[in-house]
C-alpha cells in the first residue's frame, strides 16, 4: 500500500523553566525538533526520532491521547483509523522544555469489513437475518443502518469475515439512540453461520442492553464506550481468535415489551481491523 505522509512545519512551541535557578545557570530552551518517517509495510505506524540537541528527556503525543504514548528518543507510534494527525514532542533540557508539532498523513489499518460506512450500496454487502416471529425493521437510511420497532420484535443483519489465528483485530461502531425500552442491541461475533428463521445467539461481544442499564438514556458515540454487557466489554473492541476460519459479525436488536426508542437505534462508521503488528 502506498503511503505519503506530509510535514507542515513545527506548529509552535511552549516551555516550562525549572523553578528557583538563576538563569545564569541554565541553558537556552531546547530548540525542539524531530523527524517522521513511516514504517515500511505498516500503514498505521510512524516511527519519530528526536532530533534536539542537548536534550535529555521526551514525551511524545499522537493528537489523540492527551497523555504521551512514548518516552524514548527514537519511538514508534501506532494509529487505528486513517486521518490527519498532530504528533507532537516534548523535548527536555537544561534550560526547561519546549514543544515542536508536525502534521501527518496516515493510511490506518484497512478495514474489512465491507459496507461500513453504511452509504449507498452498503446494503450489498450486508444479509438481513429473520429471526422468526415479529421482524426489527432493519434499512439502510441516509448513510445509517437504522434498526427501529414499535413494539415486540427481534432481526438482524450480518457479514461473513475471513480472520487469521492468533491477530488481534478491532472491532468499533458509532451508535445514536434516543433511549430505548426493554430492548436490546448486539454485536454476536460467532463461528456458526446464520439460518434463517432462527434466532441467533452465540458470542455476544458488545451490547446495549437496557436490564443492564444502558441504553435507556439518550447516546451517542462508540459502542466500546457506551455498551455494557457482553465479553468484549471494556476491552477497546480487541478479540482474537483460537483458529483460522470463517466468522459471522452479526448485528442484532430488538425488544421485549419495549421498544428501540424514537427514531431508532441508528449505527454508522462499522470497523472491523486487522490490527499490524
Amino acid at each position: 500500500m502506498k503511503f505519503i505522509p506530509y510535514i507542515a512545519a513545527v506548529a509552535f512551541c511552549f516551555s516550562a523553566c525549572t523553578p528557583g535557578a538563576d538563569d545564569s545557570e541554565l541553558g537556552p530552551l531546547p530548540q525542539v525538533s524531530f523527524t517522521i518517517t513511516p514504517m515500511p509495510n505498516r500503514p498505521n505506524k510512524i516511527i519519530v526520532e528526536n532530533t534536539t540537541p542537548g536534550t535529555f528527556k521526551w514525551f511524545w503525543y499522537n493528537g489523540v491521547s492527551t497523555a504521551h504514548v512514548g518516552d524514548r528518543p527514537k519511538d514508534t507510534l501506532t494509529f487505528a483509523e486513517k486521518g490527519e494527525y498532530v504528533i507532537s514532542l516534548r523535548a527536555f533540557g537544561r534550560g526547561g522544555s519546549a514543544t515542536a508539532s508536525q502534521k501527518v498523513a496516515v493510511e490506518g489499518i484497512p478495514n474489512i469489513l465491507k459496507g461500513g460506512d453504511m452509504e449507498a450500496g452498503a446494503n450489498a454487502h450486508w444479509t438481513l437475518l429473520n429471526t422468526g416471529g415479529a421482524q426489527t425493521s432493519i434499512q439502510f437510511v441516509n448513510g445509517k443502518l437504522v434498526f427501529s420497532n414499535t413494539g415486540n420484535t427481534n432481526g438482524a443483519i450480518y457479514q461473513a469475515l475471513t480472520v487469521k489465528k492468533g491477530i488481534d483485530y478491532i472491532f468499533s461502531g458509532k451508535v445514536t439512540g434516543n433511549g430505548a425500552t426493554n430492548s436490546w442491541f448486539e454485536i454476536i461475533i460467532g463461528t456458526a453461520a446464520p439460518v434463517q428463521g432462527s434466532d441467533y445467539s452465540g458470542n455476544k461481544f458488545l451490547s446495549l442492553n437496557t436490564w443492564s442499564n444502558c441504553g435507556k438514556e439518550p447516546f451517542n458515540g462508540d459502542i466500546n464506550d457506551i455498551g455494557c454487557d457482553g465479553s468484549g466489554t471494556g476491552k477497546g473492541g480487541v478479540i482474537r481468535f483460537d483458529a483460522d476460519g470463517t466468522i459471522y459479525i452479526v448485528i442484532k436488536a430488538g425488544s421485549s415489551g419495549g421498544t428501540l426508542g424514537t427514531g431508532g437505534i441508528q449505527l454508522d462508521d462499522v470497523r472491523f481491523l486487522e490490527e499490524i503488528i
